[in-house]
């Protein structure tokens, strides 16, 4: 009989083994996903802070952009009552006209890469929410706040529109959990 319960023992061994090599990699997988969540939320939070300054620079370049096409204006005004001759305006509307084009370049570049960072970060974010963890009263309650700061000055437009986006993603992956949690 101590043979007998001898080959369970060498079973539960080797089962234990396969038990500990799991429990090792599920803890390096807790690890990997604290590190992860942390990590974006520390960019993400990072991004929301340099956000307004950085589409304001992009900003500068569609605001320059629309200086040059008023110069444009200027200079066929100028050209229409005679403050300047042909030749000059045809050189002017040129250099006008090349540097329009390239700081349009410029900004679509720019809007374009500011654009795949907020998708890309934003991918991220909502990938490492742990609904599980949020309620729907927080969530309420942060649109709530979101709102009086907005009524009362004290964000922008700009800054209001991001998180208020935020928080409808936020809103909709707590549905999509409780969706999970019912079937």
């Amino acid at each position: 009989m101590e043979e007998y319960i001898n080959v369970y023992r060498e079973l539960i061994k080797v089962l234990e083994e396969r038990f500990n090599h799991y429990r090792d990699g599920v803890k390096r997988l807790d690890e990997a996903w604290v590190s992860y969540r942390n990590a974006v939320n520390d960019l993400k939070r990072e991004w929301d802070s340099e956000y307004p300054l950085i589409e304001s620079r992009v900003n500068q370049l569609r605001n320059g952009i629309e200086g040059l096409r008023k110069q444009i204006e200027e200079a066929e005004v100028k050209r229409e009552i005679g403050l300047i001759d042909e030749d000059s305006y045809n050189k002017l509307i040129n250099e006008l006209n090349n540097a329009m084009s390239e700081l349009s370049k410029m900004y679509d570049e720019a809007k374009e890469l500011l654009n795949e960072l907020e998708n890309g970060l934003m991918n991220h974010w909502i990938r490492s929410i742990d609904v599980s963890t949020v309620s729907q009263d927080t969530v309420e309650n942060l649109v709530k706040n979101l709102e009086e700061a907005r009524a009362s000055g004290q964000i922008s437009e700009e800054t209001y529109n991001r998180l208020k986006r935020d928080l409808n993603l936020l809103t909709k992956a707590l549905q999509a959990y409780s969706l999970l949690l019912k079937s």
